[in-house]
């Protein structure tokens, strides 16, 4: 990434604000960039295999809101469901150094050992919920739903010292998405769906800045510091089309529009001394978090009574997320930082056992593409291709009371990182820093759910 700056404030601080626009998890949930899949717990036991084709639910709120037509299918006794959802996701990963380096006038522009050391686990477990209402219409053959879930972020935190600290120390990105739905039923054949997405997001992120004046080279305990926080709201939208070809088997197809957030935040750069001093203070900016389309097809078909086979495929429209553009309110030239971000695709595949009318089991596998390229991968999101395992059960303790359980591992594929920062661009403090490591990851996620229908 290159950063120009118009004086020594505005030079870390757009470094900063384009790192926090895109401050991404280190182990987000299923691979696809960081979107968060896990909004049903049905859904999990089998890694998304049929979610779009209304298997999972009243999270069919979130994954295709046509599906709610087979609540009624299921249960016709029953004219309300609500589902509570709680998933921990818990990553494992190493990062190791490589080589990293920095150059600054005190190094006399020569490359040093930038220091630090590696990481573990720089990721906790961390809680993601959700919340489905939906509710059948008795004068027209149509549902109605709402659901609240975090679509999209997790969060990591580094140590100050580690190798990697001038590329980020703690990131974090959160949304909240409120989505109200309807689902009309045009014929016993085909379900129409759709709803809008209304959604808050909020990014942090701390880096170190080098000291470009120590000599020698910087060192954990000369540099400076930045840390920002921006948020928004935004809205999109998705439309969803359920059909029954056979008595047996279900299509269903979901299109998630994409969302584009503009975060407002402000960056604070603290820790020079000095001559340096006047980097130090506070400043506001603008960025666009672009968020992708996501297109899923799904298929439920009974193989007999008990037995059900799921499959899914997903498109996620990454490529737009090609680059992140900050602009200053004080009229500083743009800071750009480019991802490379490709389209990614995921699929997976399932089964279902009704073990009795009270008891359900269920399993799946699924692979993840991953939309960074080897040419931009940085630590805040060192994602690669994933091999998901997932297994669940859904246990009916009374007529009106279900609890939903399940459990799945990722094996992420091991992931090289080589990025260069630049600071002070344009000055005589210009420096730079180049990041290179290697990273090896996996993600387990823990969920349960309790089901209320009457």
């Amino acid at each position: 990434m290159e950063v120009r700056a118009s004086g020594a404030r505005s030079g870390p601080g757009s470094l900063a604000l384009a790192l926090a626009a895109f401050a991404l998890p280190l182990d987000s949930a299923f691979a696809t960039g960081f979107f968060i899949n896990q909004q049903s717990v049905i859904g999990l036991g089998r890694v998304g295999a049929g979610s779009a084709a209304g298997a999972d639910g009243p999270s069919g709120v979130f994954f295709n809101p046509a599906g709610l037509s087979e609540l009624g299918r299921l249960e016709p006794e029953k004219k309300t469901w609500t589902s509570f959802g709680l998933q921990v996701i818990a990553p494992r990963s190493s990062l190791r150094d490589d080589g990293s380096t920095a150059a600054t006038p005190g190094s006399l522009g020569g490359d040093v050992p930038s220091g630090g050391r590696d990481m573990r686990n720089p990721g906790d477990p961390t809680p993601i919920g959700n919340l489905f209402f939906v509710r059948r219409l008795t004068d027209v053959p149509a549902y109605v739903g709402f659901g609240i879930t975090e679509p999209f972020g997790l969060k990591v935190k580094f140590r100050e010292d580690w190798f990697g600290r001038y590329d980020a120390i703690e990131s974090s990105l959160m949304t909240i998405n409120l989505g109200p739905v309807a689902a009309w039923e045009l014929s016993r054949e085909v379900t129409l769906g759709g709803g809008l997405d209304v959604q808050y997001a909020r990014s942090t992120l701390t880096s170190a800045i080098p000291n470009p004046a120590v000599p020698g080279g910087p060192t954990p305990a000369t540099d400076g510091k930045i840390r920002i926080r921006g948020d928004s709201w935004a809205a999109g939208y998705n439309l969803g089309l359920l059909l029954r070809p056979t008595d047996r088997t279900r299509v269903g197809l979901h299109f998630r529009s994409p969302i584009d957030h503009r975060l407002s935040g402000s960056s604070r750069v603290s820790g020079f001394t000095g001559a340096l001093s006047a980097a130090n203070g506070r400043s506001d900016a603008k960025a666009k978090l672009k968020l992708p389309s996501i297109v899923s097809l799904g298929v439920a078909h009974n193989l007999t009574d008990r037995l059900l086979l799921l499959g899914q495929v997903e498109r996620y429209g990454w490529k737009r997320s090609d680059e992140v553009r900050v602009r200053f309110d004080n009229g500083g030239a743009d800071a750009v930082r480019r991802t490379g971000f490709r389209n990614a695709w995921a699929a997976a595949l399932g089964l279902e056992y009704a073990y009795s009318s009270a008891l359900t089991l269920r399993g799946g596998v699924r692979f993840d593409e991953t939309p960074t390229v080897d040419a931009y991968r940085d630590t805040t999101l060192p994602d690669q291709k994933r091999l998901w395992l997932g297994l669940g059960a859904s246990w009916k303790v009374a007529e009106q009371w279900a609890l939903d359980f399940a459990f799945a591992h990722a094996r992420i594929k091991r992931a090289d990182i080589n990025v260069e920062r630049t600071f002070f661009d344009g000055t005589p403090l210009a420096s730079s820093a180049r990041v290179s490591g290697s990273t090896r990851s996996s993600v387990n996620t823990l969920s349960f759910a309790l089901r209320y229908a009457f």
